[in-house]
């Protein structure tokens, strides 16, 4: 069973002043197969970015600003084990030909009616499920994707959880 990590699990893993954490870095540290998108990656380097006086605080090691997101986010795929995948193959829409998840998400937009973001992060999640990843949960603590768990499991079959 392979479980997509959101941003939101990752983030609450490193920042230790989150009420979060602890379960976060259990739960990533428990599962053995676990894969995060591009997105993850992006969304990392802008909260890490946007905070970086309170994530810095505490390191044992001098970071420069610039520097700390590859930094941090490398240093938790190391630590957690988590697997970068890239599909990004094309898919032919009314506006020409687009990544398969973006063309998912065209998909998924009117049902679930969730912000931008969270959109793709589903929509990989269940491209990647299409396409023998052996993708079958989707790990967030984000609270709108909570909500629509239910929703989310009868259009993918990718089960929505909080660790």
């Amino acid at each position: 069973m392979v479980v997509y990590v959101d941003t939101s699990v990752i983030m609450a893993a490193i920042d230790r002043g989150d009420s979060k954490s602890q379960a976060a870095d259990r739960f990533l540290l428990r599962e053995r197969e676990k894969v995060i998108s591009p997105l993850v990656l992006v969304e990392i380097f802008s909260v890490v970015s946007r905070n970086y006086d309170r994530l810095i605080y505490g390191l044992d090691m001098e970071i420069g600003e610039s520097d700390l997101p590859a930094v941090i986010a490398r240093l938790s795929m190391r630590k957690y084990g988590l697997n970068l995948a890239c599909p990004f193959e094309k898919e032919l829409t009314i506006f020409g030909e687009v990544p398969a998840e973006i063309k998912l998400a065209f998909m998924l937009s009117h049902q679930l009616k969730l912000r931008t973001p969270d959109l793709l992060h589903l929509s990989i999640a269940w491209y990647l499920k299409l396409n023998g990843y052996g993708l079958d949960r989707f790990a967030t603590f984000d609270s709108e994707i909570l909500k629509k768990a239910e929703k989310v499991e009868r259009l993918t079959g990718i089960q929505v959880f909080e660790p």
